[in-house]
């Protein structure tokens, strides 16, 4: 029986950290450490099959490969724990180790091994806690919530099976093999998993129950064979059931939350896709605040550590704020802007595949920008046509409506503009109007309207300005005019102006209206000798 006891440490061993081996760092060290616990239990099994004499020096050899077994697996957890924070609570489960030596360390004749045993498993705890925390929060492989609670649970039952002499019953020691075996093997399991980006499957799950309930039916059955006080058995056999179902709802606890975390994280990004996909959204036509907002709002939805957004295609627009840490978007060889992450840089791998498809979006809407701009824009003087004023007015007017702000409606009209185009010819009479269109820009607000109504005819839309405020901007902008002077055009340039409106507006239907009695104002100004401003009521 020691034979193939041995035979199975040799092969189990032997054939789990091959394969651990053959992947990164974590492997490799898990791999020195699955060989040192493996001799240890080799020479365990010899000793009690009477091949190997058991004398003190044999004693301290198995304890000190049982402590240099940890060493590998410390450093990994030390690796994974970095940077993640968790509830200072959780710590309190390092009570756990803590509790069985106590209860063990008065029955025990290796009290002082006991001791050291409990330090190593709670430096497990204290690096392996955070490094299993990070999958309940989504940001670890599943994979992770199986080795770490089968590293920790399965060699506190080791601890405890290692509490007394051993009682030479083969059977059991057999059994006790075959579950370390396979705690070793989910750890190894685990591990390779989480390195390969694998879910788990049905089977690892199955495992892990059988080896806990394994491992602590026959820590319960070693306890007992030691003759301990009823007493003693009585915290023994609360401990290892509290170990047991611990140990199970560590793995199936982060498990369900990282599903249900996966789950919301994939509704949330199908959401994010979905809107990207009829980007820009809303009612108006966009503009560039809006597109730069929106595109703000989609990443601070993926992450809420993007704390501003930055399009150079729009002149620099800043949305948010400038940070040291972000990321480019680029168009081949074209910067389109910068997205800006705040102090801890931590967002979802995700992000960059958003932040790429959002770019490839951006690129696509600003050619259908441009696509609009020239359908919705007069080519020959670069202001609104009809179709444009269409377009816009719904926007301009749902914000006068909603801030109970007064739009003043003007119809501009260039005096005597059929004898300039006799006289000088029509290249001369578009040189006029590109000029008076200029004279319109440079005085008119950012929210305000400027169309080209039609041959010399100009309609102005006037946002938060009564009637009175629009006649002291008409009658600047009348002035400019007349101050203009032309190669092209040497006579004094003049024009009339009519205007409605003045007021909040109820409806569209009501801003139509205002258009014809603007233009009937400006019939009577030019009535009443042209080069001059007059208002409907």
């Amino acid at each position: 029986m020691t034979a193939l006891v041995a035979a199975l440490i040799g092969v189990g061993v032997g054939y789990l950290a091959y394969r651990a081996w053959q992947h990164t760092w974590m492997g490799r060290l898990a791999a020195v450490g699955l060989v040192t616990w493996g001799l240890g239990w080799l020479l365990y099994s010899l000793g009690s099959g009477g091949y190997v004499t058991k004398t003190d020096t044999l004693n301290t050899l198995l304890w000190a490969l049982l402590y240099l077994g940890y060493v590998p697996f410390l450093r990994i957890l030390m690796g994974l724990s970095r940077r993640v924070q968790m509830p200072p609570w959780l710590y309190l489960t390092g009570l756990l180790p803590l509790a069985f030596v106590l209860v063990a360390e008065r029955y025990s004749a290796y009290s002082w091994h006991l001791y050291g045993l409990m330090a190593w498993q709670v430096l497990l705890l204290l690096f392996g806690l955070p490094a299993w925390y990070a999958v309940t929060q989504g940001k670890a492989p599943e994979s992770r919530a199986l080795w770490i609670p089968t590293l920790i649970f399965i060699q506190i039952g080791i601890t405890s099976w290692a509490a007394f002499h051993p009682v030479l019953r083969t059977e059991t020691d057999f059994l006790g093999l075959v579950i370390w075996l396979a705690g070793l093997w989910l750890i190894m399991e685990g591990l390779r998993l989480e390195q390969q980006g694998r879910p788990l499957r049905p089977l690892h799950l199955t495992v892990m129950v059988a080896a806990f309930l394994g491992m602590w039916a026959m820590v319960i059955l070693r306890w007992y064979d030691a003759h301990l006080p009823d007493s003693a058995m009585l915290y023994a056999v609360g401990l290892a059931g509290l170990s047991t179902g611990a140990g199970i709802l560590s793995v199936v606890l982060p498990l369900h939350m990282f599903k249900s975390r996966s789950e919301a994280k994939l509704v949330r990004w199908a959401s994010i896709l979905s809107d990207l996909a009829l980007f820009p959204i809303g009612p108006y036509p966009p503009t560039p605040e809006s597109i730069t907002q929106e595109i703000y709002d989609l990443l601070r939805r993926a992450c809420d550590n993007v704390v501003g957004l930055r399009l150079s295609v729009f002149d620099n627009l800043l949305v948010g704020e400038r940070t040291r840490y972000g990321l480019t978007l680029r168009d081949g060889e074209i910067d389109l802007g910068r997205l800006y992450l705040g102090g801890e840089r931590r967002c979802d791998p995700f992000l960059k595949l958003l932040v790429s498809l959002i770019t490839q979006r951006l690129t696509e809407l600003i050619r259908t920008l441009d696509w609009q701009v020239q359908a919705h824009t007069d080519p020959l003087t670069g202001l609104l046509n009809r179709r444009g004023f269409e377009v816009r007015l719904p926007l301009t007017l749902e914000q006068a409506i909603h801030r109970k702000r007064p739009l003043t409606l003007a119809m501009l009209d260039l005096d005597h503009f059929k004898q300039i185009n006799d006289r000088y010819g029509h290249a001369a009479g578009d040189v006029l109007l590109q000029a008076v269109a200029e004279v319109l820009e440079r005085n008119l607000r950012e929210g305000d309207l400027a169309v080209r109504w039609g041959g010399e005819e100009f309609l102005i839309v006037l946002s938060d300005s009564d009637l009175q405020q629009a006649i002291q901007v008409f009658e600047r902008v009348r002035a400019r005019v007349a101050d203009l002077r032309l190669t092209d055009v040497p006579d004094l340039i003049t024009v009339s102006i009519g205007l409605a409106g003045g007021r909040v507006p109820r409806d569209a239907e009501e801003v139509r209206r205002w258009i014809l009695e603007a233009d009937e104002a400006l019939i009577r100004a030019k009535d009443a000798g042209r080069n001059r401003v007059v208002t409907y009521e």
